[in-house]
């Protein structure tokens, strides 16, 4: 195949099995089968979700925050023009520049880095906003994931994955699982409207890539309707995310305790479902039980993407299992990816 001729893409023989034609790939009465311009609907559901997000926020989310007393209070630095200057350039001036500094505004060298840990502090995300974030992502997951097990219960292909390959491609696409595939791709592309402005996290490249790479998996598996094996995909994702944002709202909330248990549930959930649900019975259902059929190139795109995020769960379960050791040796629970506020302490003003 001449990738650099860009005909492959339009190409029926790198999307489906030889042998097919394209009239097995059309809708027909009684046969719906999953068509480009079902993709309009991402972006109407992202938008949507967008709109619900910023309802919630206002609304509900202010009622939990109300009741559960979470509170934003940052004590503010003194207002110094110098260092405001400096901050622009260098929020975490070196010693040497610290020192210059406490010479020409006459200020020892722990309060002006004091006031410079003080100003960082500010530029960070606040318990409220993350807590708006964190619940949100919370109540999605919770919901898509109960719709989706509720359907696929239903679904011969849970419980026999060797259906997820019978007379494919000629399988109709049932009216939940597009509905299922539009609010997940819609959901991870409101995502990227609001990455800019949501809490960044240490591995924000790599949430950049996971969310880039799922909204791609989502769109890439439905074109070539590959979605029976794609729902499978979806549903061993978001269980361990709903663990995950719940624990991080309960923290927010001072329910420590709660948190910490929440987070063991999240760890054991997400080394399960990531690293033997997901290789040992989604990817070898999606690599090794399409044999049934003659492998095809849109069959190999989409494989390759299955274990980039396989490499992102190894990624993920690492810093999983630091957090585990610290736990176990009586350190508190927190998240390893998050930039947490530096502390300010009464006695260096």
């Amino acid at each position: 195949m001449d990738l650099l001729n860009l005909n492959w893409i339009s190409s029926h023989e790198f999307w489906f099995p030889s042998g097919t034609s394209k009239t097995d790939t059309q809708s027909r009465e009684n046969f719906t089968f999953p068509q480009t311009s079902d993709l309009w609907a991402v972006p109407a559901f992202a938008v949507l979700f967008h709109i619900l997000r910023k309802l919630y926020e206002h609304y509900i989310c202010t009622f939990l925050l109300s009741n559960l007393n979470i509170k934003s209070e940052r004590r503010l630095p003194s207002s110094n023009a110098q260092l405001e200057a400096v901050y622009k350039t260098q929020k975490s001036p070196p010693d040497k520049m610290i020192t210059g500094l406490s010479k020409q505004l006459d200020m020892n060298v722990k309060q002006i880095e004091h006031w410079f840990r003080m100003r960082r502090n500010l530029d960070r995300p606040t318990v409220v906003t993350k807590f708006a974030e964190s619940s949100w992502r919370f109540l999605f997951y919770f919901s898509i994931f109960t719709f989706g097990m509720f359907m696929l219960f239903k679904s011969p292909w849970l419980w026999d994955n060797v259906q997820c390959w019978t007379d494919y491609p000629q399988q109709s696409l049932p009216t939940w699982l597009y509905y299922y595939y539009m609010l997940e791709a819609g959901f991870y592309l409101s995502l990227l409207f609001t990455i800019a402005e949501d809490v960044k996290r240490k591995d924000f490249p790599i949430q950049v890539i996971h969310h880039v790479s799922t909204l791609f998996l989502i769109i890439f598996s439905y074109m070539c309707n590959f979605v029976r094996v794609g729902s499978l995909v979806l549903a061993v994702h978001d269980v361990s995310d709903i663990f995950l944002e719940f624990g991080k709202s309960i923290l927010y909330a001072n329910y420590k305790s709660l948190a910490d248990n929440l987070f063991v549930i999240f760890a054991i959930v997400f080394i399960f479902t990531r690293l033997f649900i997901y290789p040992f019975y989604v990817i070898h259902t999606s690599a090794i039980k399409i044999r049934v059929l003659k492998p095809f190139p849109a069959y190999y795109f989409f494989n390759g993407l299955l274990v980039v995020l396989q490499i992102l769960h190894i990624y993920w379960a690492s810093i999983i299992l630091k957090m585990a050791v610290k736990f176990i040796k009586g350190d508190k629970m927190a998240d390893e990816r998050s930039d947490d506020e530096e502390s300010v302490s009464d006695d260096e003003d």
